[in-house]
């Protein structure tokens, strides 16, 4: 028998987690689930940070935009090695209300284009990463927004948005 890295088996049981969650919401709420799967990124991000804090010591700022929230949740996860570089993500501010984020090599785009391969279109993703980049910015900005994935493609790229609301 087989013995899996400890890191990859905790992707495969934190994906499987991640698909059960978003196909129960769909389940329930039709093909638009965002505003289940937003709720659960935000107790995702709370928990995350709070884990870090309590069990490394890792403290989190706030802060009062939505790139310097979005900056310091990828240190975070750096820290935390739920991001291998902060160079796998670029911001571009086109204002303080509207930041443009490009993912690269994305781990969650299989279920991406699973949910594509069923029909789904690229509006009814409901996207982990920034998902819980908005969650990060709510919890650590203070400031409602919105997120949108705009397109992604095969070599694991995403890009999208989050803009206050």
């Amino acid at each position: 028998m087989i013995k899996i890295d400890d890191n990859k088996a905790g992707w495969v049981v934190s994906m499987s987690w991640l698909s059960a969650l978003e196909e129960a919401a769909r389940d329930f709420h039709g093909t638009r689930p965002k505003l289940f799967c937003e709720r659960a990124y935000e107790h995702a991000v709370q928990h995350y940070m709070r884990q870090l804090g309590d069990e490394f010591g890792v403290q989190t700022e706030k802060t009062d935009t939505i790139r310097g929230a979005v900056e310091q949740y990828i240190q975070l996860g750096v820290i935390g090695r739920l991001f291998r570089d902060a160079s796998d993500f670029e911001l571009s501010e086109t204002n303080p209300f509207h930041l443009e984020i490009t993912v690269h090599h994305c781990r969650y785009m299989k279920s991406c284009q699973m949910l594509i391969d069923e029909g789904f279109t690229i509006k009814d993703l409901t996207c982990a990463r920034l998902g819980c980049f908005r969650a990060a910015v709510k919890g650590l900005a203070n400031v409602e927004c919105d997120y949108e994935l705009r397109s992604f493609n095969i070599e694991g790229d995403c890009q999208g948005y989050i803009e206050r609301l």
